[in-house]
């Protein structure tokens, strides 16, 4: 067995994980791993989407950049989900016209999920987009209905992590029954698809690093875990936000997760995590 130091590096932050390899995983004196229920799978799915839909956010875009909704008015409601899926690829096309034409040399990106309404069902976008152009040329670019809670992204010690949250659950069906930490299995794919983003959108990949940890290392951790300041001395140009700790009875080995920030950033929002 060794231990892995996995690290994601985007935008302001770091987010690290710290777990065991094994070599030989099928070795006999190994408990036999169990298959997740379908409850726990689908909860491990949503809990891998979320971060890294947050992880895409915060690498892609800051707080000149704005998040809202698009709906519809009752006389351009769409007849289906593909007829909505052109009104929404029509709206960035002649939003990229729009900010060519006022001279903005970024390149556009976005993020954007389908929403349904609590009452009726009714189709409508939720939308996080680069900052540029007004809200009465949005409204006049979309022109299919309302653009409603317009501001801007704000960012706090790790990202806009109930942003993320709640993007991906817009096509997903949330399991609250289990408290499963999502780091017991690697990153899987969502079963369906809960966001869509622009191509010239950063995806944060991981750098593992084999044999700079030690099982003492991580056991002091964990059991430190409330003293962000040891985390600290380990990534010395970031502050730290938050440790996560999990014990497996199973592999008898800690797992930790770490969020982190640049000591350069100043964060627009500061939540209960952070002892700054």
């Amino acid at each position: 067995m060794r231990y892995r130091e996995q690290i994601f590096d985007y935008g302001n932050y770091r987010e690290v994980k710290m777990f065991p390899v094994f070599s030989h995983p099928h070795s006999s004196h190994r408990k036999k791993k169990h298959k997740p229920t379908r409850k726990v799978q689908e909860r491990l799915n949503q809990l891998n989407a979320e971060r890294q839909l947050g992880r895409i956010i915060a690498a892609n875009f800051t707080s000149e950049d704005i998040k809202l909704e698009l709906t519809y008015s009752r006389e351009n409601y769409p007849e289906s989900i593909e007829q909505a899926k052109r009104d929404i690829a029509n709206f960035f096309r002649r939003v990229k016209r729009a900010r060519e034409k006022a001279g903005i040399t970024e390149e556009l990106k976005y993020i954007y999920a389908f929403g349904q309404g609590s009452t009726g069902n009714r189709i409508h976008f939720h939308v996080i987009m680069s900052g540029g152009l007004s809200i009465q040329q949005l409204a006049k670019i979309w022109g299919k209905g309302y653009v409603d809670k317009v501001c801007p992204l704000m960012f706090d010690e790790q990202g806009v992590t109930g942003i993320a949250r709640y993007f991906a659950q817009q096509q997903s069906k949330i399991v609250d029954e289990y408290e499963d930490e999502p780091m017991l299995v690697p990153d899987l794919k969502p079963r369906t698809k809960r966001w869509v983003s622009s191509h010239n959108c950063i995806k944060p990949e991981p750098k593992n690093y084999d044999y700079k940890l030690t099982k003492r290392d991580v056991s002091y951790y964990a059991q430190n875990s409330e003293d962000l300041r040891i985390f600290e001395k380990r990534y010395p140009e970031y502050f730290c936000s938050e440790c996560k700790p999990f014990w497996n009875d199973e592999t008898g080995a800690y797992y930790l997760q770490v969020f982190l920030y640049k000591k350069t950033f100043k964060p627009d929002i500061y939540s209960s995590a952070s002892y700054q």
